[in-house]
């Protein structure tokens, strides 16, 4: 049980790019010609990027982009998923719900986080390199 605990917060992020890792390595080395070798190649970078990117990620819990992107992305998304279920729901049972819409000032705000959420990624981004 507690291998599993542990495995759910961090292993996670590193199982899921070891065994296509793994593939790309083996791939690289059974090529047998310089473009499947050069192929490989771009997929060992591709995904050590995306590894090193969940990895900062993981280990910044508490930046500011992350807690905008759940200030933000969080309500948008159930709000959406809510859309969705009514447009579902109200047909297949004959009911009349109704999803509001989410207030100016919310709409407001969302038009200064995401640019700023987008920015704080980019400058991130930047730094690491």
């Amino acid at each position: 049980m507690f291998a599993t605990i542990l495995s759910w917060l961090g292993g996670g992020i590193i199982k899921q790019f070891t065994g296509p890792l793994l593939d790309a390595y083996k791939a690289k080395q059974a090529a047998t010609n310089d473009a499947a070798r050069i192929e490989a190649e771009q997929t060992i970078a591709r995904l050590e990027a995306a590894r090193d990117i969940a990895l900062a990620e993981a280990s910044d819990r508490w930046s500011a982009t992350r807690i905008g992107r759940l200030l933000v992305v969080l309500p948008w998304g159930i709000w959406w998923t809510a859309i969705f279920v009514v447009s579902i729901i109200n047909p297949l049972f004959g009911t009349s719900l109704v999803i509001l819409d989410i207030p100016p000032r919310i709409w407001d705000a969302a038009n200064i986080l995401i640019p700023a959420i987008l920015i704080g990624d980019a400058l991130a981004l930047w730094k690491r390199k």
